[in-house]
This record gives C-alpha cells, structure tokens and sequence, in this order.
C-alpha cells in the first residue's frame, strides 16, 4: 500500500516537472498535424512556420499555469501580527528541600573487604 502510494506520488511530481518536455516531444510527434491544421500561420506558407506558433502557445500557456501554481494568491493573503505581553507575573522562590541519605557510610568495613576479594595474583619464578 505505503509503495504504491509512493510512486503514485513520485509519477505525479515527475509528470509536472516534465510537462514542458511533454508538450515538445507531442508536438515533434504530430508535427505534420499541427502544421496542416492548428498552425496559427498556415495561411502564410512563406513564414515557414511548421506549427512553431502553435507549440509556442502552447509552452506560454504551461509556463503561466506553472507561475499561477507557484505563486501564492496575494489578494486573500493577510498578515497577523501576534504580541503577547505579560500582564501579571507569578514570583517564583525555590524551596529548599532537606538531603536525604539512604546509605550509611563506614570507612573501614569497605576497603577491609574489598582487599581480601581483589589481590594480584601470586606465582613464582623459578630461575
């Protein structure tokens, strides 16, 4: 499901991006057709035209809705300011906690025990 919407999407944003060579590559396709019967300028066989004035508006008319997709609507758009002031302030003292000591401490017991538990090894060196 989650990839099909993801190339959907991904083919969407390709056909946009593209339009442009879209409309070019339609018109080197049917160019025949476009200069027989959509040319602006058929009547005018001199201009040797080949229906580039229709391809022409066609890629103006792109571009213009590309512009107006781009662009923001300015007419409707408005600019809220927001300020906020303080009106009252809360005073904030800190209260002073007592320290709690959850361990009781002997400064003898600790290292007498810990000395029989961690010794470097002994070995002898014959020689």
């Amino acid at each position: 499901m989650k990839s099909t919407v993801t190339i959907a999407l991904l083919l969407v944003m390709l056909v946009q991006s593209f339009s442009k060579v879209f409309i070019v590559l339609d018109y080197q396709a049917n160019k025949n057709y476009i200069a027989e019967f959509l040319c602006v300028n058929k009547a005018k066989p001199q201009m040797h035209c080949n229906g580039q004035c229709y391809l022409k508006k066609q890629l103006q008319k792109a571009e213009q809705q590309e512009n107006q997709s781009t662009t923001p609507n300015l007419k409707h758009a408005a600019e809220i300011t927001l300020f906020c002031q303080h009106l009252f302030s809360l005073p904030f003292t800190p209260v002073p906690l007592p320290v709690q000591h959850t361990f009781t401490y002997l400064p003898g017991v600790a290292k007498a025990n810990l000395r029989f538990i961690f010794h470097p090894p002994q070995f002898t060196v014959l020689a």
